[in-house]
């Protein structure tokens, strides 16, 4: 009887102990893990519409494209949005995950610096000259339209 005391003392004093027995590696397959090339793709397409004191007098001016990027050996993604023309066959611009507009130059690179906004109804008045007093929205794409 002493032994199986002695025996079930020595198993519950080891059940408790913090020994090196936990290794990270047997977690790996519960987290991303880093990103072996640089990914993006495109996650919603809006109509950029623009109007003045009446709403019968609605015009699409653009398309704003929402991007979610993965940098190569990054775990984290990025949001990203893209301003397209009217047509939605060229790039005018962008807006990083920050909140900064930023005009492509003749060459597409963002090389024109606009400012930062929050809002980003704000932010594409001031990107495409539109007053403060009339309206813009972003609107889902009707495929039937």
């Amino acid at each position: 009887m002493r032994t199986l005391a002695a025996a079930l003392v020595a198993l519950a004093g080891a059940s408790c102990s913090d020994s090196a027995h936990y290794y990270g590696e047997e977690f790996a397959g519960y987290y991303r893990g880093p990103s072996e090339a640089a990914r993006s793709e495109r996650i919603d397409r809006k109509e950029i519409i623009h109007w003045g004191s009446n709403p019968k007098d609605k015009k699409r001016i653009g398309f704003l494209h929402k991007y979610e990027s993965q940098p190569r050996g990054s775990r984290s993604t990025r949001e990203g949005y893209q301003i397209m023309n009217a047509l939605g066959n060229k790039a005018l611009g962008m807006i990083t995950d920050e909140g900064r507009f930023y005009r492509y130059d003749e060459h597409g690179r963002p090389s024109i610096y606009i400012n930062e906004y929050k809002i980003i109804v704000v932010g594409l008045k001031v990107f495409f000259g539109i007053p403060q007093s009339e309206n813009l929205d972003l609107e889902e794409i009707d495929p039937y339209k």
